[in-house]
């Protein structure tokens, strides 16, 4: 199973994204089922809405709504605490909540991003 960061879904629905190609190169070379954290979606809805409109944002949600490949992993009190503990402890200055909790949930999936900060911090 792998978790796919928002950068790449963001370039994935956006045709106006720099990364939009290498996004459907992720895409078309996935050969396993997707984990969509609940944090995830929102933030992808949320960016998708502000760049590339409300149909689009929609769009991303029913897609990953209605896929069986892909599974929508709703957040617990476990991961609440464990990413915000890190988050308070982590030097790492430049990783939002969100890419914190893909921190914490790299350590049992692999993780896909764009987010150069966030992949340096995946590789240690």
């Amino acid at each position: 199973m792998v978790i796919i960061d928002s950068s790449v879904w963001v370039a994935f629905f956006n045709e106006n994204d720099s990364q939009h190609n290498k996004a459907k190169k992720v895409f078309n070379e996935l050969k396993t089922k997707v984990i969509l954290p609940e944090y995830i979606f929102m933030e992808v809805a949320t960016i998708l809405l502000i760049k590339a409109g409300k149909k689009i944002a929609v769009k991303f949600m029913e897609i990953s709504q209605d896929n069986f490949d892909i599974e929508i992993y709703l957040s617990d009190e476990e991961l609440f605490l464990n990413t915000a503990k890190l988050f308070k402890n982590s030097q790492k200055s430049k990783l939002s909540f969100v890419d914190v909790s893909l921190l914490f949930l790299s350590a049992s999936c692999k993780i896909i991003t764009f987010d150069k900060n966030l992949q340096k911090a995946i590789n240690g």
